[in-house]
């Protein structure tokens, strides 16, 4: 197997790292597992209640008496960038485990229903810096009508902080999971991307006046989750396949054409940003869209519907960004016209690199293939 040494020596030298076909050398890289995770309990082989197992989807969905049940669970990161950046406290924590995993129902098109919370807490927290983090669960979950009906807390090591979200769905064509996209399929994103990337890039290197810094500071702290759009889709069951982007926009864009079987043109030109994204990638010398692979953060979601359904897809605000294809291909058109392979990057916690560093070497790398 060849390999290649990928060096980020700018960034330290303690980040250098050998690749092999994408994946770390000797070393557990989660964003991996899946697929070979999905072998272990098939879906084929979990009974006919099992609509979607392991890699199907983000979430598990099983049939529940005349609805199906929707489930998902997600982590906090092991570095939260609100922490890591000294922009957050425990009560933004737990505002993002809610956000996080109301994403997950959220880009399947599921109902939330209810909410858990997992914690471990480190050996010498304060009693005050728990109850500020239920206070933020407790903010961002009436937010969305989502009631806390159970959990656990451990004291431990270090902090994790985990949640488990729990929705429904009347039936599968209420749905839009990320191995249901078909051939021809148009392609729509739910809102903004890359304002994830571009505020942490300006907050750390600075140089931006206060009121971009205050809606960068916002961006990472203050979720806003697309949720009534997902509702719309679901409601009147337009949407075939979807998935919601939280490692960045080619590297969940790619899960989806896995799982699905499918192939995808998808138009730079399209990718909708801030106009905060806008400045900071002109001060860069970065095509904006290319922050929207470097990272998630948005808790927006892509789906796939038919072609008839393009006007009422405007209507309800969705932005029309490309086309799934019958063959495996996955590509992006440039401005020009140009199509070059579709950038898989995307956060992965096995680089153990900071938000900031993975950023910069991820939109660079992407930036390049303009």
């Amino acid at each position: 197997m060849e390999l290649e040494k990928v060096s980020t020596s700018r960034l330290g030298p303690k980040n250098n790292f050998l690749v092999a076909e994408g994946e770390m050398i000797n070393a557990l890289d989660p964003d991996n597992m899946p697929i070979w995770i999905a072998k272990l309990w098939p879906t084929e082989l979990s009974g006919p209640a099992v609509i979607a197992g392991v890699n199907n989807d983000d979430c598990g969905v099983m049939r529940w008496n005349h609805r199906l049940l929707v489930i998902t669970t997600d982590y906090i990161n092991s570095k939260p960038i609100v922490l890591e950046l000294g922009i957050g406290d425990y009560r933004c924590l737990g505002r993002l485990v809610v956000a996080t995993n109301l994403a997950d129902l959220c880009g399947s098109g599921a109902e939330p229903r209810a909410l858990l919370t997992a914690i471990t807490m480190p050996k010498d927290s304060k009693t005050e810096d728990f109850k500020s983090l239920m206070k933020g669960i407790k903010l961002e979950s009436k937010k969305w009508g989502l009631p806390v009906i159970g959990g656990d807390t451990k004291l431990g090591e270090s902090l994790t902080i985990l949640g488990v979200a729990i929705g429904s769905a009347m039936s599968k064509k209420n749905l839009f999971l990320k191995n249901q996209a078909k051939p021809a399929d148009l392609l729509w994103l739910s809102g903004n991307l890359g304002s994830c990337s571009a505020a942490v890039l300006g907050l750390v290197e600075g140089g931006f006046p206060k009121k971009w810094k205050e809606w960068a500071i916002k961006s990472l702290t203050v979720p806003n989750i697309p949720l009534k759009k997902s509702k719309e889709v679901s409601q009147v069951g337009i949407g075939r396949g979807g998935i919601d982007i939280s490692d960045g926009l080619g590297n969940d864009l790619s899960k989806m054409c896995e799982a699905s079987g499918t192939g995808v043109i998808l138009d730079v030109s399209r990718i909708p940003v801030a106009k905060q994204v806008i400045q900071l990638a002109q001060v860069k010398g970065l095509p904006p869209w290319a922050l929207a692979f470097s990272s998630g953060g948005e808790f927006q979601f892509i789906v796939t519907t038919r072609k008839k359904d393009f006007e009422r897809m405007s209507k309800l605000g969705f932005h029309f960004i490309g086309e799934m294809t019958k063959n495996n291909k996955m590509v992006i058109r440039l401005k020009d016209g140009k199509t070059v392979p579709l950038p898989k990057a995307g956060h992965r916690d096995a680089r153990n690199l900071s938000f900031y560093q993975e950023i910069v070497l991820l939109s660079e790398e992407v930036a390049s293939v303009e």
